[in-house]
């Protein structure tokens, strides 16, 4: 009599069993690999910002100690954004551009990878695109001018003067800690919104709330280039803070501000005042080991 070959085969529970071991695997797997590229995705960053240190110096050494300037009111050839490219192999105006686009050159190193694979980098063939080029990754520290200078035409209006300029790399003490380039809020953390102001701006800070703010964008930190050149991924405790535009329904993760009045409450700059918190007999926030301003010397 012919035996009759038994076919093996998986039970139905034996089934069950390995689809739950391998959905377990998944599970564990996936936040592992996730954290990775998050982790590889922030030493991006801090590679770019190194090229941006290692561009400012160039800059300094070729402007006689002049720091580039944060902000568009010192004219395009001053503002950071413009006047690193000379020194990163960039070259303003793409094909096609107009406006203030064809005054610019939208590099990967200027802005933050996490932006970078956000997938938003469609381009407009004409002016400033309100996505992508309008929206700014890294920012300069509002501080980093000089004010209560000797009124001169202003750069960008003939027909006025001004007592701000650039500031010298001389004027900043404490470089290891002052804050000069980084991670800034914008239409990564807050969404693509029409008119974001914060998204926009070429500087950040810490002590106004009207003012762009540092981004908590890379595993619950900024990254940050300081002064001296060194770049650190920043992990302070963190405030919820509402953006001025387009509402305050859109809510992001800031830091304190650098000052505390006598009960312990955090201050903002007054508006358009001349003088620092400092100057104004603030005490310093030990939660904010960071420097922002320098009193009698820099001023936004």
């Amino acid at each position: 009599m012919r035996n009759t070959p038994t076919r093996v085969a998986f039970t139905l529970v034996e089934l069950l069993v390995v689809i739950g071991i391998i959905a377990v695997l998944i599970s564990i797997l996936l936040p592992a690999l996730g954290r990775a590229r998050q982790s590889a995705d922030a030493l991006k960053c801090q590679s770019n910002l190194r090229q941006l240190g290692l561009a400012t110096a160039q800059y300094v050494g070729a402007y006689k100690n002049t720091l580039p300037y944060p902000t568009t009111t010192f004219g395009p050839d001053a503002l950071w954004y413009n006047a690193l490219d000379p020194y990163l192999g960039a070259k303003p105006g793409r094909t096609g551009a107009t406006g203030v686009a064809a005054q610019r050159a939208y590099t990967p190193i200027k802005q933050c990878v996490v932006w970078q694979g956000s997938g938003a980098n469609a381009r407009s063939s004409g002016g400033q695109d309100p996505v992508w080029e309008f929206a700014r990754t890294y920012k300069m520290n509002s501080f980093l001018r000089k004010n209560n200078l000797p009124a001169r035409r202003s750069p960008t209006n003939p027909t006025q003067t001004t007592t701000y300029g650039p500031a010298r790399i001389t004027d900043i003490k404490n470089s290891s800690q002052r804050v000069y380039i980084g991670d800034g809020v914008s239409v990564d953390t807050t969404g693509e919104t029409a008119d974001n102001f914060e998204s926009g701006q070429f500087s950040f800070e810490v002590n106004d709330p009207t003012q762009a703010n540092p981004a908590i964008r890379h595993l619950g930190g900024a990254n940050i280039l300081f002064i001296d050149g060194h770049v650190e991924s920043v992990k302070l405790p963190t405030i919820t803070k509402n953006l001025r535009s387009p509402s305050a329904f859109i809510k992001v993760k800031s830091w304190q501000s650098e000052f505390l009045d006598a009960s312990g409450q955090q201050v903002s700059v007054p508006a358009g005042s001349r003088l620092s918190l400092e100057q104004l007999g603030y005490t310093r926030n030990p939660k904010m080991p960071l420097i922002w301003s320098e009193p009698g010397k820099l001023h936004r």
